[in-house]
């Protein structure tokens, strides 16, 4: 089993009416790639309502972990990245489906600017 967290340095945001994985079989929106400073790098994809859902992955030897999630969800995860520091990524080889971005220790009550 391998886990990885790793502190999100850069994100890339691709946007399109439809792009494919798959052969076609995978249709979505929109992609976040997260990038570490060691080189590991997470892709989320935003599926079209009719898309297949392939599984999530972790691949530690290559540093590359995917999720696939309803496009709807596309803003959540763009305004983390934006608005909140630091920002982590948890991926693991064993539960995939664990993958996933979360932010570091905040106050309560703390405000936006």
């Amino acid at each position: 089993m391998a886990i990885k967290t790793f502190p999100v340095a850069s994100y890339r945001v691709a946007l399109a009416r439809q792009m494919t994985l798959g052969g076609g079989a995978i249709k979505f929106y929109a992609y976040i790639t997260c990038r570490g400073a060691d080189g590991h790098k997470f892709t989320i994809y935003f599926l079209q309502p009719d898309s297949q859902v392939p599984d999530n992955i972790y691949n530690p030897a290559n540093k590359v972990g995917s999720a696939y999630l309803p496009a709807e969800q596309f803003s959540w995860y763009i305004d983390l990245l934006r608005n909140e520091k630091p920002v982590y990524a948890y991926l693991n080889s064993d539960r995939p489906i664990d993958n996933y971005l979360y932010t570091g220790e905040e106050p309560v009550g703390e405000g936006e600017d």
